[in-house]
This record gives structure tokens, sequence and C-alpha cells, in this order.
């Protein structure tokens, strides 16, 4: 697993900066991101996004599709991360959504977790399931996605 501090040199390097749109992670990305010095040269913000409500008032995904999956799945992913961008003006958007349990519901076996990067005209999508904790659920999928974004980065070209 790549570090918080490989992802912001790696960002740096290259000139691009990041948003989160995030949900069961509950804002551990942004903290893990934020952590590192010099990280707000390159992030530009992200939004907790942890109720279906707050998934519909600020990337306007119609409620009733967010109930069939209680907002956990891959084009809730894409949405957020495509949106996120948008919002803060950013060249990659990372959303993370999921079910950290600690049961089932609505068919979404706990530890279900969607992460989702927007960035040079594509959106790349993985889903996971993590067993254990709420709390591992969490940290476990933020560095993921960390780990997910600096890997994107160090194959793509710069725009």
């Amino acid at each position: 697993m790549h570090s918080p501090q490989n992802l912001i040199v790696t960002l740096k390097n290259k000139g691009l900066t990041l948003a989160a749109a995030e949900s069961c992670s509950a804002g551990y990305l942004s903290y893990l991101v934020t952590k590192i010095p010099g990280s707000s040269k390159v992030f530009r913000g992200g939004i907790i996004v942890y109720s279906l409500k707050a998934k519909e008032k600020f990337f306007k995904i119609p409620y009733p599709l967010l109930e069939k999956t209680q907002g956990v799945s891959g084009n809730v992913a894409k949405t957020l991360a495509l949106g996120i961008r948008t919002i803060f003006d950013s060249d990659i958007g990372v959303s993370i959504v999921g079910f950290a349990g600690p049961q089932t519901i609505k068919g979404v076996k706990a530890g279900t977790v969607y992460i989702a990067i927007a960035y040079a005209g594509t959106v790349k999508i993985k889903k996971i399931v993590i067993k254990g904790s709420r709390d591992t659920v969490r940290k476990k999928a933020s560095l993921l996605a960390i780990d997910l974004l600096y890997k994107k980065l160090n194959i793509c070209v710069v725009r």
C-alpha cells in the first residue's frame, strides 16, 4: 500500500488537485490526506455525504434510486466522483461509498465498499468487501483509495 505522503508528493509533482466525496469512510480519507504537510497545495476539499438525503441534495441523485441500493453501488460512487470534481474544480475526484455493517441491509453485505476515481476523462470503480469492524472498514477503504489513486496517477499520462 502506498502512503498518503506518496500520494501528496505525486500530486504535487504532476501539478494535479484532488477532491473527495466520502460516505462510509466519514471523512477518514480526507483526514489522512490533510495530515500531510503541504497537502493544501493539492487537496481542494471534501464532502461527507453519509446519509441518502445528503447524496440527493449535494449530488442530485434521485432518492428512489438511492433507496434501492441504500446508496451503495458503483453508479452512486461514479456519480459522486464526477460530481466532487465539478464542485471543487479539481483534476481528480475520488469517492468512497459502502456499508460498514454490522449486519447485511437490503441485500448489501456488511463491509461492501465501492471506490471511484474520476480522472483524465475516465472513471475507475473498484468494489471490495472488507471484513472487520465498522472502524476497520472505514480505515481500510480510505487506505485502499489512497493506494488506488497513487497507482492510477503513476500509469496515466498527465493532461
